[in-house]
């Protein structure tokens, strides 16, 4: 159960996020320029070089990142037919329902998200309303309430796995 695509799904898509916080990073730097005339209006975006090979090197990693990742659920599926995982599902696939032990698991991971969700979204939106915020800082808030989720849910369903190896 240690190597199961399941266990370490959160750890794919923290990694996800992070490439995901690279190429926000690169899409909402570029400079804008906005020149409107009594003879001219233009709007000029320039990309600089050091953002264009962000955002190209990010999706090249993303890209391939995924791969690897579509390779793994297609290798789990082969391996536990009777435990497929679908990647288009509505319901997560790292709920570990196998057993009421690992369904006891994964209650309580759920319960502590839900916990950080009901405390950390209500202070976002008071902060991003009464703020001035910039759009990549909203964004970067959002891509780290995701981070946070997934990590809560590793750590916890993590710390089930090593007591029971102990």
């Amino acid at each position: 159960m240690k190597n199961d695509i399941r266990v370490t799904y959160p750890l794919w898509m923290m990694g996800f996020i992070a490439l995901l916080g690279v190429i926000a990073y690169g899409i909402n730097s570029p400079k804008t320029e906005f020149i409107d005339t009594a003879t001219e209006t233009s709007l000029t975006v320039q990309i600089g070089p050091f953002e264009s090979a962000l955002i190209f090197g990010a999706i090249f990693v993303y890209l391939i990142v995924l791969t690897i990742f579509v390779s793994k659920v297609k290798q789990y599926n082969k391996n536990n037919p009777q435990q497929k995982i679908s990647m288009f599902s509505i319901r997560p696939p790292e709920y570990l329902e196998a057993d009421e032990g690992m369904t006891y698991i994964t209650r309580r991971a759920v319960q502590k998200v839900y916990t950080f969700y009901s405390l950390a979204l209500p202070a976002l939106a008071t902060v991003v309303i009464i703020l001035p915020i910039p759009r990549l800082l909203i964004i970067y808030a959002i891509l780290g309430l995701a981070f946070t989720q997934y990590g809560i849910y590793y750590a916890e369903v993590r710390k089930h796995f090593k007591e029971e190896t102990e």
